[in-house]
């Protein structure tokens, strides 16, 4: 006889998302349950895309209804909610959502009077070279170019954890609105106490921002050394040097990732142009791109 496998069987699994037990009224008219705020921010971090519509939510009251979520977690539960922005960003690759979210979280302890954690939560979120400015750039449209200190402090962190010679090749770009030289403006960031290079680094950063026309880069610096050398080679001339016996280890030698070489000399594509398949295809492995210059994540 079956004692287990009986039409009367039920599932005693439960979830940690879960509901108030307060009916509500679907977007389609149909019956329902509100959840909790936590588990409405969970659901709503690791599906919003920020700014875009979908089809029940236009996007500009779904980002509403997610950094209201934010704010109000960070001053009831601000442990758990800090927790998820780390994870979101880390394990969940959720880019601009957690970016948002540290933001938020921040904002709110501060016009709740609450110290902790604002910091801490900062620097978890910044994983990629490019996203201090990129939360900056939040910050600033939405609450002026006056920075807190844990925002300060915490973009600070980030920056002597992430500013390299290659990261400064690949993301300090005149696309940006915030450079790496406006970010060490506007945090005051100073080198990490055991990566004394990153003095001569920001000092290149910044003359590059503001005197490009006289920035040299730090003859300590292998990386930006030789990609300095390799751009003074006439344009003409380069597609004979990076298609060299050597010049695969000389595109690495200069921080350039494979996206960079095909442009770096013009010709058509095909066997034996940067645009074919050379030798420097390889470059497009971890020798020329680390993996922390690579870790995006999703908008």
């Amino acid at each position: 006889m079956s004692r287990f496998n009986t039409r009367a069987a039920r599932t005693a699994a439960t979830s940690p998302v879960t509901t108030t037990g307060r009916r509500a009224v679907t977007s389609e008219g149909g019956a329902g349950f509100l959840r909790d705020a936590k588990s409405e921010l969970f659901l709503l971090a690791v599906a919003n895309t920020v700014g875009q519509n979908t089809f029940y939510e236009r996007g500009g009251d779904r980002d509403d209804r997610y950094t209201g979520l934010v704010r109000q977690l960070a001053v009831a539960d601000p442990e758990w909610t800090a927790g998820l922005l780390g994870w979101l960003r880390r394990d969940g690759n959720m880019r601009t959502a957690s970016l948002v979210g540290a933001a938020e979280f921040t904002k709110a302890r501060l016009d709740a009077n609450l110290d902790g954690l604002s910091r801490q939560v900062v620097d978890a979120v910044l994983q990629r070279p490019d996203e201090p400015g990129e939360l900056l750039g939040y910050w600033t449209s939405r609450y002026g170019r006056s920075l807190p200190k844990p925002v300060k402090r915490g973009v600070a962190d980030a920056v002597r954890r992430l500013y390299s010679g290659k990261a400064l090749l690949k993301y300090d770009t005149a696309s940006k609105g915030y450079r790496f030289g406006d970010v060490l403006n506007l945090v005051h960031a100073s080198p990490a106490a055991d990566k004394p290079w990153q003095g001569e680094l920001f000092r290149y950063a910044l003359d590059r921002r503001h005197h490009p026309d006289e920035a040299a880069p730090p003859a300590s610096d292998r990386t930006l050394s030789a990609h300095r050398a390799l751009m003074a080679v006439p344009v003409e001339q380069r597609r004979a040097v990076v298609t060299a016996a050597d010049g695969a280890a000389r595109l690495a030698e200069a921080g350039v990732t494979w996206g960079d070489a095909r442009g770096l000399a013009p010709g058509p594509a095909g066997r034996g142009g940067l645009g074919g398949r050379h030798p420097v295809h390889g470059l497009h492995g971890a020798a020329a791109e680390p993996a922390e210059l690579r870790r995006g994540g999703s908008r």
